[in-house]
């Protein structure tokens, strides 16, 4: 009979054995954690504003604009007629020129505003007056009836004091 040997099986190849690596791998992310941080810091400090002393001109005062000429009309009271009933419209306006403007030359067109204006309106129907649309309505009449009559001088704003409607 034949005699068995055992045979020895080959064995597994052995794993590299690596006794720092644990300690290589933190080591690494800390470093790697710094370089982050001096970047970060780098970038702070390009990035930060310039120092104020002389860097940049001083910023300049700038001057209030001068206050805009006011002329107001006088008060206009005026009877309405819709058709059905008679209603009271009351008014005060002031109108707003550039400051360039003198009030001397506005004034002697007021009354001629004054007049044409009441014109326009007692053309109008007391329905367009109503609600949010008639100081709309009034201010762009306001507007073209001045325009009109000093035609070289520029109207800046139409202001509404008061308006009733009754």
């Amino acid at each position: 009979m034949a005699k068995m040997t055992a045979t020895a099986e080959p064995a597994p190849p052995a794993l590299p054995t690596f006794e720092g690596t644990g300690n290589r791998i933190v080591l690494a992310l800390i470093g790697l954690m710094l370089a982050f941080a001096g970047a970060g810091v780098g970038g702070a400090l390009l990035l930060r504003p310039a120092p104020g002393h002389g860097a940049f001109a001083a910023p300049q005062a700038y001057a209030a604009p001068a206050p805009a000429v006011y002329a107001a009309l006088p008060t206009l009271i005026l009877t309405l007629n819709d058709g059905r009933r008679l209603q009271e419209l009351r008014l005060r306006a002031v109108l707003e020129f550039d400051p360039q403007t003198p009030l001397e030359t506005v004034t002697p067109h007021l009354p001629r505003i004054a007049e044409a204006i009441s014109r326009r309106l007692l053309e109008a129907d007391p329905a367009e007056l109503r609600g949010a649309g008639g100081p709309v309505y009034v201010k762009d009449a306001l507007r073209h009836v001045a325009n009109k009559a000093m035609r070289p001088l520029k109207l800046r704003q139409v202001l509404i004091q008061d308006m009733l409607l009754r």
